[in-house]
């Protein structure tokens, strides 16, 4: 192979390249069916009808196939085709409503199909092909902006992490991953010691404890009586054990609730939820590395770009840009049409700086009354088409304000009212609608004329409604 560059990007100076244009784990799963781009591949597979045809084919794999520039042979693809309807049909079982997965769930677990065969049946090839392709990757004058140094280990390859955005089935996904990643270790791989799930808190562990039972998953929260080294064997053959990052320590220091992570040296498969938890406190991150240190992890977070944008962490960005195998994170997700819409009101500088300033407290308060008759507008419609709505399991909307201060703060001896304070004094106004003011701001409202505008001279709340 040609001499790897090292250290800086080609022709600039590099302080930090963001997660999302380094994804060469992810470019190389894309490359495998001919897509250039992660938006061309998820455009193209969301054409795909979801679930399966009459001959057993999943409608996705059918697609993908006809594409000229797949490298997946045909024959592969049908075999990563039979496991994971077989995994699904497993995590169904017990479901009333089965689980059809969505275009994007699909292909992420296809992909992870792939990287797992690679991983188990030609680890050393698939070392080989990582770094040839992101040398090409990263020499090819189309991605200037991605030159970075990542070269590949064997130990990059025993992780995969997932960037899919907040209700976009990071659950179902771990399930899934769970069932390939057993049937490719029965194969080829070596027993496993423990199998455990790492969450942030003890409200997660309980919700994923309640969605394996449903998924059929053997799983309990881990007894700190227990040894480390526990599989299982019968009905509790491979069970998931769920415990808290914050309850892992280096060494156990009297009766408390920690657990030392040599407990558990080995051969042991790691889910980690949220895995950017902890990306920032080396300590937390060195005990995730040493639970998995011969072993495997699959991690889960729907901020792995923020969490590691705000750390600045160059080596943490550089690993997990090798083991993402999969990004839907909220710019896809929001772009389906999933998720929750928004609307910013950026309003021309009046150069008013004091908010207790003559006419300021005004406009915030007509604000506030656009805010309201939006509110308003969500709630008629909720009542008035409620039937409709029924099949998408909505909930009566809610009003939500998100401030900074609760109580009166001073600066350069200036008083500011506390945010709490500006909400309750406007909703005593609109109650109370003195000299009709409410009413007359609604009208203004409803005809584009709030005296509030934007940057280019337009009322911010022109054909709002």
């Amino acid at each position: 192979m040609p001499t790897r560059r090292r250290g800086r990007a080609a022709g600039k100076d590099l302080s930090y390249l963001q997660l999302e244009k380094r994804l060469v784990l992810l470019a190389w799963l894309n490359q495998q069916f001919g897509f250039k781009t992660n938006e061309e591949a998820l455009a193209d597979a969301k054409e795909a009808a979801e679930g399966f045809n009459a001959d057993g084919r999943s409608h996705l794999s059918v697609r993908l196939q006809t594409r000229k520039d797949a490298q997946v042979q045909p024959a592969a693809l049908a075999r990563y085709d039979d496991h994971i309807r077989e995994h699904l049909r497993a995590i169904n079982t017990r479901r009333v409503a089965p689980i059809t997965l969505r275009y994007f769930q699909f292909l992420a677990v296809l992909y992870a199909e792939i990287y797992l065969d690679w991983f188990f049946r030609r680890p050393g090839e698939l070392l080989d092909k990582l770094n040839r392709f992101e040398l090409l990757r990263s020499t090819d004058s189309r991605f200037r902006d991605v030159r970075v140094d990542l070269a590949y280990t064997r130990d990059d390859l025993r992780k995969l992490a997932f960037w899919i955005a907040t209700g976009g089935g990071k659950t179902l996904l771990l399930h899934l991953n769970y069932h390939q990643f057993l049937r490719g270790n029965a194969a080829h791989g070596k027993p496993l010691d423990s199998i455990l799930l790492i969450t942030p808190n003890e409200g997660l562990s309980e919700q994923h404890l309640a969605e394996m039972r449903l998924s059929g998953i053997p799983c309990r929260r881990f007894d700190l009586g227990e040894s480390g080294l526990h599989v299982g064997a019968g009905a509790e053959e491979h069970a998931v054990r769920v415990i808290e990052i914050t309850k892992l320590t280096e060494v156990k220091k009297g009766g408390g609730l920690s657990v030392p992570v040599e407990a558990f040296e080995g051969n042991n498969l790691i889910f980690v939820d949220e895995g950017h938890k902890g990306s920032g406190g080396e300590r937390w991150r060195g005990y995730r590395d040493a639970l998995a240190e011969t072993g495997f992890t699959f991690e889960y977070s729907a901020t792995f770009g923020q969490a590691l944008t705000a750390a600045r962490n160059e080596g943490l960005t550089r690993e997990y840009a090798k083991a993402i195998a999969f990004d839907y994170s909220y710019r896809y997700f929001h772009g389906d049409g999933f998720g929750k819409d928004f609307n910013i009101l950026n309003l021309r500088d009046t150069g008013v700086k004091d908010v207790e300033a003559e006419g300021d407290e005004e406009r915030t308060d007509r604000l506030l009354l656009g805010n309201l008759l939006a509110f308003y507008e969500q709630q008629r419609v909720f009542a008035e088409h409620k039937n409709a709505l029924r099949p998408y399991h909505l909930e009566r909307p809610l009003w939500v304000f998100a401030g900074g201060t609760v109580n009166a703060v001073y600066s350069r001896n200036k008083r500011k009212q506390s945010d709490v304070l500006t909400v309750v004094r406007f909703l005593h106004r609109v109650l109370n609608n003195p000299s009709g003011w409410a009413l007359a701001g609604i009208r203004r409202l409803l005809e584009g004329e709030s005296g509030l505008e934007r940057a280019d001279g337009r009322d911010v709340f022109e054909g709002r409604f």
